[in-house]
């Protein structure tokens, strides 16, 4: 049976972009590709006439039939009126300590949804085996779904009468969905986290962005934001969520020293998620950069968690030694913390990796010396192939020689070790020379030993 189309959502950009921004700049992208096309479709009742039944194989049955099979009417009597439309009845009490879910919140429930009389669920995440997540606030789910899980905290059950009006309103979509039709809703939230707001401190007016009274709130929503986007793997949105937030910050003036201390430790925080933004998108050397700033602010004494990011930038960068001593400063502060002592046995691995690399490269190139102090184009050149590749390697030393660049990577295992030793003996004329990688064992690079 083939698999049933589902067309690809639209993923709206949140600032427009100009052509001019495209030709001199360029811009980056990042996309969502966890697919959430069905359990959307589904609430807003575009969704396929296909079961989802037949995709659930692993499914309990039995927590897919409905709690109730008589009328609504009886059991509205054994539940709790929240409004003219939605009743609700707790079956598990959620965690007392937390609040209900508010909005601008992105939670994370599991649910099933039944018309009146009907044993089997119309739709159920349950069928799809993954939790259902979605943004309060923004209209993404249907409106009774949503007033109905506001009323709920982190792993509360409950299930719920809801009003068609809330639902697919008077003309219901037929022949799935009956007109008029009021469902009961089995709910469970498993958590919620606050999402913040990206724009937060663009509504400030004016006169008011350097108070910090003012400016603060909003950077806590910025963070916000930038922590569900860490949790989503939008690093590169996080870090501009950040730094927005970096420089809402510094442009305060501070009134006393509380306010002092609140930037101070703000900064620290957002300095520090930066550092691990900027290591999941390959830039070690701003990472470098923010150090600076924390070493400053901590009065050097930064955090686990910084010297750990720095580390993990320098060795990116292929500063072992550099690397070595951040992450034994960081075991210093954490000494049973397993991925930091990980990645210290990583580094050491790594060292003598190379260490053994460099070691037999130059084992080769001076035994080549002393043991073939005489050698000549005619012992390494003994067939037709070989003086292929020699005219090959000289149109390639000849190309680089006249080009302005001074070095050039070569692959290593393109080349046998006979034709290794030909290439090192026609460099000895050019006053070229060839290095081995720090980083990747696999690459040589050819440099030249002069500029003219």
């Amino acid at each position: 049976m083939d698999e049933p189309y589902y067309p690809t959502s639209t993923q709206l950009l949140k600032k427009p972009l100009t052509f001019a921004d495209l030709v001199k700049e360029g811009c980056q992208f990042e996309v969502d590709l966890r697919d959430s096309r069905r359990s959307t479709d589904d609430f807003l009742g575009h969704g396929s006439d296909d079961s989802d039944f037949e995709d659930a194989i692993d499914v309990d049955t039995e927590k897919l039939i409905s709690p109730w099979t008589r009328t609504f009417d009886e059991l509205r009597c054994l539940m709790d009126p929240i409004n003219d439309f939605l009743y609700k009845r707790v079956t598990r009490q959620g965690h007392l300590d937390r609040e209900v879910v508010p909005e601008r919140a992105r939670v994370g429930v599991r649910y099933s949804g039944y018309w009146e009389g009907e044993n089997a669920p119309f739709d159920s995440s349950l069928l799809r085996g993954t939790k259902f997540e979605f943004v309060t606030g923004q209209c993404q789910v249907i409106e009774g779904l949503e007033a109905a899980v506001l009323t709920m905290r982190p792993y509360e059950q409950a299930e719920f009468i809801i009003s068609y009006k809330l639902l697919f309103r008077e003309l219901g979509c037929p022949p799935r969905i009956k007109p008029k039709a009021d469902g009961l809703f089995r709910v469970e939230v498993i958590d919620y986290s606050l999402i913040g707001d990206a724009e937060a401190a663009d509504g400030i007016a004016k006169e008011d962005r350097d108070k910090f009274c003012v400016v603060y709130p909003k950077v806590q929503e910025i963070h916000l934001h930038g922590k569900d986007c860490v949790k989503r793997g939008r690093y590169q949105y996080a870090a501009s969520s950040f730094e927005k937030a970096v420089n809402s910050l510094n442009y305060c003036r501070l009134a006393n020293e509380k306010e002092e201390e609140k930037q101070t430790q703000m900064l620290i925080t957002l300095y520090q998620n930066l550092m691990i933004c900027y290591n999941k998108i390959n830039k070690p050397q701003r990472v470098c950069i923010i150090m600076k700033a924390v070493r400053r602010l901590t009065e050097n004494n930064p955090s686990c968690k910084a010297l750990f990011q720095e580390g993990r930038a320098l060795l990116t960068l292929g500063e072992y030694e550099q690397a070595r001593i951040s992450f034994l400063k960081a075991q210093k502060i954490q000494p049973s913390n397993h991925e930091i002592n990980n990645e210290i046995v990583n580094l050491e691995n790594r060292i003598t990796k190379y260490k053994d690399a460099t070691r037999d490269l130059w084992t080769r190139a001076l035994s080549c010396r002393k043991e073939q102090p005489k050698t000549t184009d005619t012992d390494l050149i003994q067939d037709d192939k070989d003086k292929a590749f020699v005219k090959d390697i000289e149109e390639i030393i000849e190309q680089f020689k006249n080009s302005a660049s001074v070095s050039t990577d070569l692959t290593r295992s393109m080349y046998t070790d006979k034709q290794f030793k030909i290439f090192r003996h026609l460099l000895k004329d050019h006053d070229m020379k060839l290095t081995l990688s720090p980083i990747q064992e696999d690459v040589l690079t050819l440099s030249k030993l002069s500029i003219e």
